[in-house]
């Protein structure tokens, strides 16, 4: 559900605009601005002169400029790294930190905050010499930690277009007449903190676990006649830029709990199947695997812990 306009109280600067979330009114999609001051006077962006407006409680829009080396803007997919690091020519000098408006940034995920995206024209040098046109409602699908060649902890974000979501071309949502209604609803229901897809691989991944979840192996009754619920979590998501495929080998059967931990960094997973508070990196358990009949890859295991850089050290 999108929430548009909700007002916010003042942060810092008492003459900075309120923050508010959704289109700016009277302005289109597409609509070109010559400068920074006119999107503040249309409302488009709060702030003259810095790429990012938002707090630690949620960011309403952002001015793309192409000022990190690890952006990426393919139209309706956006990969946006986070600000700071003192970057030089493009590339972190220093580890980013998850504060301020990069926390934000997560709690745009969290809740499902949308966020106005304005992409520079004509990019040269990080400045947008043709000006800038406002593309429309973003939000924050995911987000990821790695390490750079020199060291450095970066953070970035994947932000897809509002009205549609980004898959490879060959994965689809599956919507068929074996789907249970709750599959069908999952299917259906799209956030912004993750895509719930129900693929064949996912499917058959489930009725092989039986729908009980292989991290806390805690049944989720959804009925009264014992009707169990699982989601089917991809270990190397799909899309871009993790390009994980959809295959039973990239697949776990999670409850929705330890799903949003998995999908978060908050547990990870080594080789040999520990269970690892991504926090304490304390082992908490082992991973249930019918190792005969599920065949884990581990370069999966380890494409998700790379993702999370600051937390799978020495695992």
């Amino acid at each position: 559900m999108v929430r548009q306009h909700v007002r916010m109280p003042r942060s810092g600067n008492s003459r900075t605009k309120r923050i508010y979330f959704g289109h700016p009114l009277g302005v289109t999609e597409g609509q070109r601005f010559r400068t920074h001051d006119d999107l503040y006077a249309a409302n488009v962006h709060r702030f003259r002169g810095r790429g990012i407006s938002g707090t630690a409680e949620g960011v309403d829009s952002i001015v793309a400029s192409g000022g990190y080396a690890g952006d990426r803007d393919e139209g309706d997919l956006v990969i946006y790294t986070a600000m700071g690091g003192e970057p030089v020519d493009g590339r972190i000098t220093q580890d980013q930190v998850l504060t301020g408006p990069n926390a934000g940034l997560v709690y745009n995920e969290r809740e499902g905050l949308p966020i106005r995206f304005v992409r520079g024209l004509d990019i040269r040098r990080g400045k947008a010499q043709g000006g800038y046109e406002y593309a429309g409602l973003y939000v924050v699908e995911e987000h990821w930690g790695s390490r750079t060649p020199k060291g450095h902890l970066m953070w970035q974000f994947r932000l897809v277009k509002q009205d549609g979501e980004v898959l490879p071309d060959d994965v689809e949502v599956e919507i068929d007449a074996d789907m249970t209604d709750l599959e069908r609803a999952a299917a259906r229901y799209v956030t912004a903190q993750r895509r719930v897809r129900n693929t064949r691989a996912a499917r058959a991944v489930k009725a092989l676990y039986g729908n009980l979840c292989q991290i806390c192996r805690e049944p989720v009754v959804v009925d009264a006649d014992g009707t169990l619920y699982s989601e089917g979590a991809h270990i190397q998501a799909l899309g871009e830029p993790h390009c994980g495929p959809d295959l039973a080998a990239n697949i776990l059967c999670l409850c929705p709990n330890c799903h949003v931990r998995f999908d978060n960094g908050a547990l990870l997973i080594t080789d040999d199947f520990g269970i690892v508070d991504g926090f304490t990196r304390t082992r908490v358990g082992d991973l249930y695997v019918q190792q005969e009949r599920h065949r884990i890859r581990t370069c999966y295991l380890q494409q998700h812990r790379s993702r999370w850089a600051d937390r799978s050290q020495g695992l």
